[in-house]
């Protein structure tokens, strides 16, 4: 089988379950399976994961479909036997909003995520929030005040959970002004692709057709540093103002898209997703 599909979410969720993102999410797993499946919910970015556990379960449960809240307390719990049975049970995943390095600190290298990647290559779908969605990629953005951005080394990166490669993701990003955080990571690894989620805005990803598709009320940045030309990176010590030329961004929306191979936008003139009350 194929990889699984990724849906990342930019935070501030509308919480019922006929919202597009939330429809969407499960449509595309039903079609995939042919049948309704078993949700794992990973609430260990949360300072509160039992109630956020049952926040999300909620939300996902309807007539068809089961959830699972799936919590290891520590690294032991991750790496007990029990934990990855719970895995090998669902067949999709959703890893929700709080602290990136709580997920990252606590689930790396462990059986648990051993686990959920297995299920992953064999086609489950991954799905989060805030910072359920930023500890997807392979490297992922630790720490930085936006205020500080666009100073050499004050944005932190570390490992994430390396579900998806050479991209780097933002959330909350046009709410908590986080455009010069992005460009400063990207300016300083022009190979990944900066990918900035607005609130209440998804990007759907297909490792088969290599894009991601834009489902949601507000917007998604893309920062890309393929083309940067003349950059002071190399040179600059810590805490000096970032200088760099040919930064590409792209602005998307509900019914945009982006081709991963062509580093390019579409738009799909035909999409249409209504939220019931704002769009």
């Amino acid at each position: 089988m194929t990889k699984g599909q990724i849906v990342t979410i930019g935070g501030n969720l509308d919480f019922f379950p006929e919202d597009p993102i939330i429809s969407e999410f499960l449509d595309r797993i039903r079609n995939n399976l042919g049948h309704s499946p078993k949700i794992g919910i990973i609430p260990s970015a949360s300072l509160n994961p039992i109630r956020t556990g049952k926040k999300y379960s909620h939300l996902f449960k309807c007539d068809d479909i089961q959830t699972k809240v799936i919590y290891p307390e520590d690294r032991e719990d991750a790496n007990r036997e029990s934990t990855v049975n719970e895995i090998q049970d669902c067949e999709a995943f959703f890893f929700t909003g709080g602290n990136q390095l709580r997920i990252t600190s606590l689930l790396g290298g462990t059986e648990t995520l051993a686990a959920i990647k297995d299920k992953f290559e064999n086609g489950a779908f991954i799905g989060g929030t805030s910072a359920g969605s930023v500890c997807l990629t392979r490297t992922m953005i630790a720490y930085g005040k936006s205020k500080e951005s666009l100073l050499h080394g004050k944005v932190e990166l570390s490992p994430g959970l390396s579900f998806i490669e050479d991209a780097v993701i933002d959330t909350h990003f046009t709410a908590r002004g986080r455009f010069p955080r992005l460009v400063h990571v990207v300016t300083e690894h022009p190979g990944i692709l900066g990918v900035g989620l607005g609130e209440d805005t998804a990007a759907f990803w297909d490792f088969e057709k290599n894009d991601f598709f834009v489902i949601g009320s507000r917007n998604i940045v893309v920062v890309d540093g393929k083309e940067i030309g003349l950059s002071n990176v190399p040179h600059i010590k810590y805490r000096e103002p970032i200088c760099v030329e040919n930064i590409r961004v792209h602005i998307l929306g509900n019914g945009w898209g982006f081709d991963l191979d062509k580093k390019k936008p579409y738009h799909d003139e035909e999409f249409k997703a209504t939220h019931p009350e704002d769009w």
